[in-house]
């Protein structure tokens, strides 16, 4: 389903757990700060609807969970390192398209997967290649700079 693939596109933005060290101890503590908010963000968005299974039935839980999710992903962006910062902001602002469709659907996630146009909004979100390819570049940044 359309709303699942959505949803799984959160966990685009982690697949980390600690980091690595870097040359220069500036860089260094950017990367490490960098690589444990990206953790965090993982925890946050993991499962298929974040911590709380219940929010694909209830639309409040559901709002406050892409709230903490989309704050944290704008916190990841903005402390992203310069050499990875364009591909996060790719994956960040797909992720904030897909919260304004559900925004303005009250995310009502059954109501929305009933819906055709709102199927085919989020279709036209996840499908952008753009944002897969951002995904693979992040994904090996994290795999050389953040040990498993």
């Amino acid at each position: 389903m359309r709303i699942r693939i959505a949803i799984a596109l959160v966990t685009l933005c982690a697949a980390i757990t600690a980091c690595g060290s870097s040359s220069d101890t500036q860089d260094a503590a950017e990367v490490k700060t960098f690589c444990q908010m990206a953790t965090d963000l993982e925890t946050a968005s993991s499962g298929p609807h974040g911590e709380d299974p219940a929010a694909i039935t209830d639309p409040a839980k559901m709002k406050e969970m892409y709230a903490t999710i989309t704050g944290m992903a704008k916190k990841l962006r903005d402390g992203a390192p310069a050499e990875i910062k364009p591909d996060v902001a790719t994956m960040v602002d797909s992720l904030l398209a897909m919260n304004t469709i559900f925004k303005k659907n009250d995310y009502d996630l059954l109501a929305m997967s009933k819906d055709e146009k709102v199927r085919a909004e989020l279709a036209k979100v996840t499908a952008d290649e753009s944002v897969g390819t951002a995904s693979s570049r992040f994904n090996k940044y994290m795999a050389a700079n953040c040990a498993k």
